[in-house]
């Protein structure tokens, strides 16, 4: 009787040891997540992590924001545009994720315009790094279907493989010297040799773009501008005439643009051709830094006619 009550009392002791050690480990997990959630991965205002996480949690109501890809993000520089400006737009992303961030601003309730860089090469489905999505999971999960995970709904674990993307962007955020980041923007100060840019257009002139059409996509951006009265400006920013020259159906971008431009709260301003100084790329289809300031100057004195 006594070697069974010891066992038993041997049993509680090891059994209270095992749930304790498991309940710090999950607090020093979730203390550990939360903490690296809030000083590493939105440390940035340029991560998409960052830009996701503000359109979905956080309402700016006099925000007037920018949205599209890489070329969005490495164009309008918000501090030339004025004042209130945030620039959402973010690396290697396509269509259903630009419409996806206009969708969670038309639910906010505010009357700021809007300001969409809309790219030539039209709907296209990309959604950039996984690593954007993974701190607001339950909201973005539709977004990157094929890439769905279990312990994505898991704090504690779910950054696990992520953790040193995370740190190394983190990092070069705070060591890059080549850009300037301000208000989600991210702008090239280097300008490339004429050597290396002559081999970048050589390179575009063997691969041409076209404009991908999508009808479901289209349907959507559709009923996302019918359904607010807000001004939303459509905007071409700029590209290299080689990237222009070489394209297969600019007639069907064109033409896309124009029935956009028929709906009353939209204004579509295309600006594709208005620099044409090489030093003025970072390449055939991005801005540097001095082609952002002076492209981001004409953005605003074209807004500024249509108000």
């Amino acid at each position: 009787m006594k070697n069974q009550s010891s066992y038993i009392s041997n049993f509680k002791y090891y059994f209270k040891y095992c749930v304790t050690i498991i309940l710090i480990f999950i607090f020093s997990a979730l203390t550990a997540d939360l903490f690296f959630e809030k000083y590493i991965i939105f440390s940035s205002d340029t991560s998409g992590a960052y830009k996701l996480n503000r359109i979905i949690n956080e309402t700016h109501n006099e925000e007037i924001p920018i949205f599209g890809s890489s070329r969005a993000q490495g164009s309008y520089i918000p501090n030339i545009l004025g004042n209130h400006y945030f620039n959402y737009g973010i690396d290697g992303i396509g269509a259903n994720i630009w419409m996806f961030f206009l969708e969670q601003e038309l639910e906010k309730k505010k009357s700021s315009k809007i300001i969409l860089n809309f790219d030539l090469n039209g709907f296209f489905n990309s959604y950039g790094d996984l690593s954007s999505y993974i701190p607001n999971y339950k909201f973005s999960k539709n977004l990157i279907l094929k890439e769905n995970s279990l312990k994505f709904n898991i704090p504690g674990i779910r950054y696990f493989g992520f953790y040193e993307f995370y740190l190394k962007s983190y990092i070069n955020v705070r060591t890059n010297f080549t850009k300037l980041n301000q208000n989600g923007g991210s702008f090239e100060k280097n300008i490339l040799e004429p050597k290396t840019f002559e081999d970048l257009i050589k390179k575009r002139n063997l691969n041409p773009e076209e404009f991908v059409q999508s009808e479901n996509l289209a349907k959507k951006m559709m009923k996302l501008i019918s359904s607010t009265e807000r001004k939303i400006f459509i905007i071409v920013a700029p590209y290299h005439y080689s990237y222009l020259n070489n394209f297969k159906n600019i007639e069907i971008a064109n033409n896309y643009l124009n029935e956009l431009n028929k709906e009353n709260n939209v204004e579509v301003i295309d600006l594709r051709n208005c620099l044409s100084n090489d030093d003025m790329f970072f390449n055939t289809t991005h801005l540097n830094y001095e082609g952002a300031k002076s492209f981001s100057n004409i953005v605003k004195s074209s807004i500024k006619d249509y108000n």
